[in-house]
């Protein structure tokens, strides 16, 4: 069974997120007989983000538990290249010189632990004017999934772009999403970008306060101290939030993710950054 995958060419990351989404829901759909293979073909993509790859790589290894799965890789040399440097699809444990490969933990794993690691080795890669906003983000980010998401697989990568001295970091799980938790908690909301705003707010129930506390004190670092973007996109829903716009709601509609992605785009500061002041 051959399925292509198509991305737009495109440095947005919400239209290569939404095709993302609806090639992962035709991985989920693919009924294969006994010994047949499914072939992903990449092979007319002329761009990926990180945010791409990230949550393609996701989706391929917990499928590959199930199906067979054989990749007809990029024909355009960048783009291989560039997928094979950071590990894609299976994940890798070689670091380059200005990124962090796509990393995959399972619930058995301790995420914390491993995201600390990340974090060790990404200091001695990254501008020291970042201060320790990095490793902040991941701590916080990574934390949510350990004890909130109910995931059983979680991606994380990172890429610094040494010449712009920006970064892109990407936290994927494929636990509960965010409108699905609040709907367990018996929370309202009007749709499924109302339940993320809610989070991000710092609404959650008792049980699961740490989830939107995190979100807020992110959100806050990414936009105030980094002058950065965020996206958090979680079952039918999509929040983009930028220093200039503040905020800017999208409806992902009829592709639903399942489970939660959180993608942060920012620049060094021109001077050190003093967390403190950004966070709660």
């Amino acid at each position: 069974m051959n399925l292509k995958c198509n991305l737009s060419n495109t440095d947005s990351p919400l239209k290569q997120i939404q095709d993302c989404i609806g090639i992962m829901n035709e991985i989920d759909k693919a009924e294969l007989k006994n010994g047949e293979i499914l072939n992903l073909d990449f092979s007319d993509v002329e761009w990926i983000l990180p945010c791409s790859a990230l949550l393609l790589s996701s989706k391929i290894l917990e499928s590959c538990r199930r199906i067979s799965i054989k990749i007809l890789p990029p024909n355009k040399k960048g783009v291989y290249e560039y997928l094979a440097r950071i590990g894609f699809p299976l994940g890798c444990d070689i670091e380059g010189d200005t990124f962090l490969p796509i990393n995959h933990f399972s619930n058995k794993d301790n995420v914390n632990e491993n995201i600390s690691k990340i974090s060790k080795h990404i200091e001695n890669k990254i501008d020291r004017n970042f201060g320790f906003s990095v490793n902040y983000l991941l701590a916080e980010l990574s934390d949510n999934i350990e004890q909130h998401s109910q995931f059983t697989q979680a991606s994380i990568m990172t890429q610094y772009y040494s010449n712009k001295k920006c970064i892109d970091i990407g936290i994927f799980d494929n636990g509960i999403t965010i409108p699905a938790l609040f709907e367990k908690k018996g929370f309202r909301f009007s749709d499924d970008c109302d339940a993320i705003k809610k989070a991000i707010e710092g609404v959650s129930t008792k049980e699961e306060q740490g989830r939107g506390f995190g979100l807020r004190t992110s959100k806050n670092l990414v936009l105030e101290g980094l002058n950065g973007e965020m996206y958090v996109l979680s079952r039918k829903g999509a929040l983009i939030l930028n220093p200039k716009d503040k905020e800017k709601n999208e409806e992902l509609m009829e592709k639903a993710l399942k489970g939660t992605l959180i993608y942060m785009r920012f620049s060094a500061p021109k001077k050190g950054l003093n967390i403190i002041e950004y966070v709660e």
